[in-house]
């Protein structure tokens, strides 16, 4: 069992405008884990995440998250446990300014990367890879170097 998700975070400021635009209203009901389709929450970051529970968003597609960042920054990531295969991207100004993406149909193969990455990204992807050679590299029980992209998802959320 695993996760199939997608998720993406909004400055608190731009949450309420793209909540509206996606037409998600609240149910006053709370989860402790987000088991319904889509979910809010927020974050003591500044940032508000809109989960969806399946690896694909219908509404968070590129011609929407264009539309979406104009107002406001919008960090998407998506995870798919099952296959090892995750991506994150941020959008600015209604284009997408970076994506990372890992495909682990074929094993831990490394990273497509493109755009202007945080400068963090380095040291994260460095400490994966050692980790995935330190644990037997391609013949390792798991793949470490799909951990960027799920590490950017949390921890390259833009802070200005």
């Amino acid at each position: 069992m695993g996760f199939a998700i997608s998720w993406c975070a909004v400055r608190e400021d731009g949450a309420e405008q793209l909540i509206q635009e996606l037409r998600l209203t609240p149910t006053g009901k709370t989860e402790e884990f987000p088991e319904s389709l889509s979910a809010v929450g927020k974050l003591d970051t500044g940032w508000r995440v809109i989960w969806y529970n399946d690896y694909h968003c219908p509404f968070l597609r590129p011609d929407s998250l264009s539309k979406y960042s104009i107002a406001s920054d919008v960090l998407l990531c998506l995870v798919e446990e099952h296959t090892m295969a995750s991506s994150s991207e941020l959008w600015s100004g209604g284009k997408r300014k970076w994506w990372l993406s890992h495909e682990g149909e074929n094993g831990p193969k490394g990273l497509s990367v493109a755009g202007d990455v945080p400068d963090t990204l380095a040291a994260i992807r460095k400490e994966m890879e050692d980790l995935q050679l330190a644990q037997g590299g391609d013949d390792a029980g798991v793949d470490y170097i799909v951990n960027p992209v799920r590490e950017s998802c949390t921890e390259l959320i833009p802070v200005n």
